[in-house]
């Protein structure tokens, strides 16, 4: 499949993206859509730096007009965080739905949990992100790294 890039499917007004976000990669189908466009990106299995380009210039053509993503894998927040501009030219671009990478401080569990970005609002402000129960021993679990919410306090 990396060969043929990302594929994009419309269901009810979200357009899911699977595949390999690769030099293949094209988005010129979304260019006709209405705002704001939303994009879910579970299916990505990987990424990597010209995928990346051609979703900038993709973006670069989307304009002013309003985006969200939606169940976006940690290794994409990663580029947002590396990428601002990911998030659109003028940041008109919005994270929904994300995978957030935890760990668990007493048995070292590590799982990835979908997330509201409305959970984390206080990360804002410079405060930690919430803890979760680990579904292994029952101890708190915190987020993987300390830079994953870079993009929050931009």
């Amino acid at each position: 499949m990396a060969e043929h890039g990302i594929k994009i499917v419309e269901k009810d007004g979200v357009f899911f993206l699977s595949g390999v976000l690769n030099e293949y990669a094209d988005f010129s189908s979304l260019l006709a859509q209405t705002a704001p466009l939303k994009v879910n990106l579970r299916g990505v299995s990987r990424l990597n730096s010209i995928g990346i380009r051609n979703l900038l210039k993709f973006l670069a053509d989307w304009g002013p007009k309003p985006f969200e993503y939606h169940e976006a894998p940690s290794e994409f927040v990663d580029q947002i965080n590396m990428i601002p501009a990911l998030l659109g030219p003028k940041g008109h671009g919005k994270i929904v739905t994300l995978f957030v990478p935890y760990e668990c401080t007493k048995c070292d569990h590590e799982a990835e949990t979908l997330c509201k970005i409305e959970e984390f609002a206080m990360v804002r402000q410079g405060h930690d992100a919430p803890v979760r129960k680990c579904p292994k021993c029952g101890g708190d679990m915190g987020v993987l790294t300390d830079s994953f919410f870079v993009f929050l306090q931009r």
